[in-house]
């Protein structure tokens, strides 16, 4: 069945589905659903009242639910929603093994296609669909051109801790809430919960460090961006590349997300 929908999908021309998903936030933004409340409170929480930006964003939401599918039901599909240019003027090619830190920003399993492209190895920790069914055909959808995922669970986490010490090139999208182990740093000025993984692993000073994202390119694509930043960062100074990222396009970023529900117990949870 999901087989035959993301096929389905793929085969759409792109202004056709976006013109979908535009009824989608439409529809959406009549009934006041959860992730709109939710994008709401996150966007007031960070920036203020800004109406304008909550609008867009939540837009660009409903266009995910249509965008995701595109690239999972075909292979290439990837290449037509990014510049074409992607990664043209930054070598990959150094001798070193590579960390990627990323944030969700677009359509991220792009970032997966691209670097499976850029890369001969390349393992990625992920969050499993609740789906079994759903979770087994996007499994194999993302490992199709190389990609090595590890769920983000206790065992996940620890096989991919160990191809790490082993030199692999890793690309974790460190920017969510983690379930157990973290640390709270700022975000937009905002206390929150935050993995603090990438300060963990680049502390080893094994590996080329990189931040790689997506944000707004040509002709209503994304644009890849992805630049080395020193070896050695924390925490505080992963959410700093995040903020700088989003405010390049902040409607990209999937504020749908509960970044801030897990506060310090004599903090009131914004949701």
């Amino acid at each position: 069945m999901f087989s035959i929908l993301f096929v389905l999908i793929s085969r759409t021309p792109l202004f056709f589905l976006k013109a979908i998903s535009f009824i989608f936030f439409l529809i959406a933004y009549f009934f006041k659903t959860s992730q709109l409340e939710v994008t709401k409170k996150n966007i007031n929480h960070c920036f203020g009242d800004d109406k304008k930006l909550i609008n867009k964003s939540f837009e660009e939401t409903a266009q995910l639910s249509l965008l995701f599918p595109y690239v999972w039901g075909k292979k290439d599909n990837y290449k037509n929603l990014i510049d074409s240019d992607y990664l043209h003027e930054q070598s990959l090619k150094s001798d070193r093994p590579k960390l990627f830190f990323t944030l969700h920003m677009g359509c991220v399993d792009i970032l997966v296609f691209v670097l499976s492209e850029l890369l001969s190895q390349i393992d990625i920790l992920y969050t499993p669909a609740k789906n079994k069914v759903l979770e087994q055909k996007l499994l194999k959808i993302r490992q199709r051109q190389g990609a090595s995922m590890f769920p983000a669970t206790p065992k996940g986490v620890k096989n991919l801790y160990k191809n790490y010490l082993d030199k692999s090139n890793v690309l974790i999208a460190s920017d969510l809430v983690p379930h157990e182990k973290g640390v709270y740093e700022k975000f937009f000025n905002k206390e929150c919960f935050c993995i603090d993984l990438i300060e963990k692993l680049s502390q080893k000073g094994t590996h080329d460090l990189f931040l790689i994202y997506l944000t707004k390119g040509k002709h209503k694509k994304y644009r890849v961006v992805c630049k080395k930043v020193q070896d050695q960062i924390n925490t505080a100074e992963m959410n700093k590349f995040f903020e700088e990222a989003i405010l390049t396009a902040p409607e990209l970023y999937s504020w749908e997300y509960k970044k801030f529900r897990k506060l310090r117990p004599n903090k009131s949870n914004i949701y």
